[in-house]
């Protein structure tokens, strides 16, 4: 039976319109500041066409998953009937922007129930407590929806979409049986929810980490390395050099915390592979199968073109991550194979931090992001002979640049304060809520506090901690998931964005290891003063 004052079933949004200004809609945008801005949950638009007016209010941006201006104008022909001239959205955009349409932008006022309260909303998003209880709390609870959300197979639920109410991937809308997977994304998941077994010691964490342990496993090929066993994940018909990074990086943090052996065979075939992609120079190779390349076959020695077509910015140092975990606590390694993996890293690194900047500038943008390779160094620089400044120099040079791109209060505009904390490439960007890259920012505050530079570490955390207080906004809670088809279903998960409201096993992943760690660095009695 239906019931109002159940708020599992019933939620109330009341808004009103308070404001109203002309608005050339050919001129609307949402990459810069200007008086045609297009922000999505905080203006609106009221348009006349055919002598019907209708309105989307600032609200219907959370409600339909809307963040860009092609999205608002195909959803707007859809709604007056423009949509039913063509199905390309590129033409309904160009309609929506040419016919003789009369628009004006809005602001408004708006409120939704829940239980007894009316409770205000900010760009369609409840306000929310901001302290260290509630940084934990998100972050458990976000791995539980991991949890929660595993398949029988031990892999993760990859995407979920609460306006269509559909788990098939946005980029990979044919892909159905079986859904597109990633398995890359999927080690990260391990990776999460070990980090939540190391704040609680739940055994629940534990025995999930291995069920998605063992389906990576699962994906595994073999080969051969100096005449001794190595393998690689096979996935999608490729075979990612950040694949085996990523899953050594979730094996070792299995052992670290378990001290179980039962996966040291593939832990070792996963080092033996990654140093085996590790050019003369000190290149790592992206990829070791490719449907595009060799017919699919191994790729072996590749000529420096194909390097450069197979070349990923991420992947070396997820990879170089793998093997700084390892080399540091696994237990009785074989001194040659030690002095080998000591070897090709540092090989590696080099040419990370001296050789791609003239080999692949085309590949650097204003943003960084290269947090895995910034965890990797936070690694390296504790063994002995890694201890290099320009190593070190270039986890605080991305870090500040990323503070160079980030929205702080000195630069964002009033009526958008949930941008602060959060990045652009270009200054009036719509937000970016990156905690991937907060992932390399906390390794550059960890870095400065093993050096003992006390006054760097206090910098960093400062920024961190505005970028944990944007990334709390995407936070699916019961408040916030009115609009959504099934409330229940991506509660306490994060979305990637403010108002699209998709979720995916990394959106989830990146939020929860950043406030994993970041939670070590927080005072007890931290507490921001006011709802945020």
């Amino acid at each position: 039976m239906f019931n109002v004052e159940d708020s599992s079933k019933c939620r109330i949004l009341f808004e009103i319109v308070t404001d109203l200004k002309e608005c050339n809609i050919r001129n609307l945008t949402t990459l810069k500041f200007s008086k045609d801005r297009f922000e999505p949950g905080i203006t609106g638009l009221k348009y006349n066409y055919k002598g019907i007016v209708r309105y989307f209010m600032p609200t219907d941006a959370i409600v339909n998953s809307i963040m860009s201006v092609n999205q608002l104008l195909n959803y707007l022909s859809k709604q007056c009937g423009i949509s039913k001239k063509t199905n390309k959205i590129s033409e309904r955009v160009h309609l929506m922007r040419t016919e003789p349409i009369e628009y004006f932008h809005i602001l408004s006022s708006a409120f939704i129930t829940y239980n007894d309260e009316a409770i205000e909303l900010e760009r369609g998003i409840p306000s929310i407590d901001f302290n260290k209880s509630i940084i934990k709390e998100s972050m458990l609870k976000s791995v539980d929806w991991l949890v929660e959300n595993m398949n029988e197979d031990g892999s993760f639920l990859y995407f979920y979409d609460p306006c269509k109410n559909t788990i098939i991937d946005d980029l990979h809308p044919n892909m159905i049986n079986p859904l597109y997977n990633n398995i890359l994304r999927h080690s990260g998941g391990t990776i999460t929810l070990l980090r939540a077994y190391e704040h609680t010691n739940n055994e629940i964490y534990l025995k999930s980490a291995k069920k998605s342990l063992d389906f990576l496993i699962s994906t595994f090929r073999e080969h051969k390395y100096k005449n001794e066993y190595a393998c690689y994940p096979f996935f999608n018909k490729k075979s990612k050099l950040g694949g085996a990074g990523i899953g050594l990086v979730a094996l070792m943090h299995y052992y670290i915390h378990t001290r179980d052996l039962s996966y040291k065979k593939y832990m070792d075939g996963l080092v033996r592979h990654i140093l085996s992609r590790v050019d003369r120079d000190g290149e790592m190779i992206g990829y070791y199968i490719h449907p595009k390349f060799n017919n699919g076959k191994a790729i072996i020695n590749p000529d420096d073109n194909t390097k450069k077509e197979l070349f990923s910015f991420y992947y070396p140092g997820e990879a170089l991550l793998g093997l700084a975990l390892y080399y540091r606590y696994m237990e009785n390694i074989d001194e040659e194979f030690k002095i080998d993996i000591a070897t090709k890293s540092i090989q590696a690194l080099d040419f990370l931090i001296y050789k791609r900047p003239i080999k692949y500038d085309y590949l650097f943008t204003s943003l960084p992001a290269d947090a895995w390779l910034m965890q990797a160094i936070e690694e390296w620089i504790k063994v002995d002979g890694f201890k290099n400044d320009d190593y070190i120099k270039f986890v605080y040079d991305d870090t500040q640049k990323m503070f160079d791109q980030m929205y702080t209060k000195d630069n964002t505009p009033n009526y958008i304060k949930d941008y602060i904390g959060g990045f652009f490439y270009n200054y009036g960007d719509h937000v970016y809520h990156d905690a991937s890259r907060c992932e390399g920012i906390v390794s550059a505050y960890y870095l400065a506090k093993y050096l003992g530079d006390e006054n760097k570490a206090k910098e960093i955390l400062e920024r961190m901690l505005l970028s944990a207080k944007g990334l709390m906004k995407t936070w699916h809670t019961p408040q916030s998931s009115y609009a959504q088809i099934e409330p229940k279903r991506a509660q306490h998960s994060f979305r990637f964005k403010l108002t699209r409201s998709w979720v995916r096993v990394d959106s989830v992943q990146h939020a929860a290891c950043f406030f994993a760690r970041l939670i070590y660095a927080i005072d007890d009695s931290f507490n921001s003063p006011k709802k945020i």
